[in-house]
């Protein structure tokens, strides 16, 4: 297999949108670029109007970034013959250009990209059959690779006028030094272990968090197959190796379940210690072998704890005298 048939295309997708409507109609704009610096943007003729000058938040960060005709006197009136401006038909055409342009492997990235890929999909009104096969059906959440990286400083957003491409542009620079910091010897060398998933939390330092090594293939930058970039970007082949600290978070043996005190998300500590001390003051039991119960009160939880409490004293007959008594 060729060099080229290898590589991998990094797309990073934003989308401005009415978050109560999933149709094309409520698309207002999309932006991609790619880590060779192609870029796409387009502003949708089709939006509904009325309903985006209806949200204030859309009026004032929004709207103000989209071609209009006069920024004086007609401040809501969208400028239509603009070229970024066009119909949903040429977007949908355009964006599947875009995508065939470039290797045949393409993943792409987003920050809480689900609601992203959806505005993406409704170009093909989420059909997937006449959807082009270039176009991904999934996506890396950028926000979960910022969380395992241990929530390191980001940089700086862009100032002045932000768009769906200019959002696109630093999901990539976010991407890229996520990517630097993987490859410095200070933050990423032997010292970091990439894990997959959750470890369930042993509570004694006999048992050992069971770690997976997963290191990606190396980074290749795709060729140029057409699509003329605004801001070409040469890149170099580097070996590319994600850090992850090393995290624990506790899981009930009986049920499965994953300690999760907020209802917000899975909690996780930095060490095994840490761990047991707060879930015992939510009433879980950590037993000495390393097992940890949930306190629920079904029938298989109850019947554990039945085994584990102590055998009660046997009751002494009437006039009968204990052999301790006797001595």
């Amino acid at each position: 297999m060729s060099d080229t048939a290898r590589a991998i295309r990094r797309v990073y997708l934003s989308c401005e949108f009415l978050p109560a409507d999933p149709t094309v109609r409520g698309l207002i704009s999309i932006g991609l670029t790619d880590d060779a610096g192609r870029d796409y943007y387009a502003v949708n003729n089709d939006m509904d109007f009325t309903a985006v000058l209806d949200v204030p938040r859309m009026v004032d960060d929004v709207w103000p970034a989209l071609p209009r005709c006069t920024s004086d006197g007609y401040p809501y009136l969208l400028d239509r013959v603009h070229p970024d401006v066009k119909l949903i038909k040429e977007i949908r055409d355009e964006v599947g250009t875009y995508f065939a342009c470039g290797p045949p492997e393409t993943h792409l990235y987003a920050v809480y990209g689900g609601r992203h890929i959806c505005r993406l999909h409704s170009l093909w009104d989420n059909d997937w059959e006449t959807m082009p096969p270039a176009v991904p059906r999934w996506f890396h959440e950028l926000r979960s690779l910022v969380v395992q990286a241990g929530n390191p400083p980001l940089p700086e957003q862009p100032r002045g006028e932000r768009h769906a491409l200019t959002y696109a542009r630093y999901h990539r620079t976010l991407h890229e030094h996520l990517l630097a910091l993987a490859a410095c010897p200070r933050c990423g060398g032997d010292d970091f272990r990439p894990a997959r998933g959750f470890h369930r939390i042993p509570p004694t330092d006999r048992h050992q968090v069971r770690c997976v090594d997963e290191s990606p293939a190396p980074r290749r930058v795709p060729e140029d197959h057409g699509c003329r970039p605004d801001q070409p970007d040469g890149g170099r082949d580097r070996p590319v190796r994600f850090p992850t600290r090393q995290m624990h978070s506790v899981v009930c043996d009986v049920c499965a379940y994953v300690y999760d005190e907020d209802g917000d998300g899975v909690l996780v500590f930095d060490n095994p210690e840490e761990a047991v001390h707060d879930v015992l003051r939510h009433h879980w039991m950590c037993l000495p072998d390393g097992r940890a119960i949930c306190p629920s009160d079904d029938e298989e939880h109850q019947a554990l704890y039945d085994e584990l409490m102590p055998p009660e004293p046997e009751a002494e007959a009437d006039g009968q005298v204990s052999p301790d008594e006797e001595r």
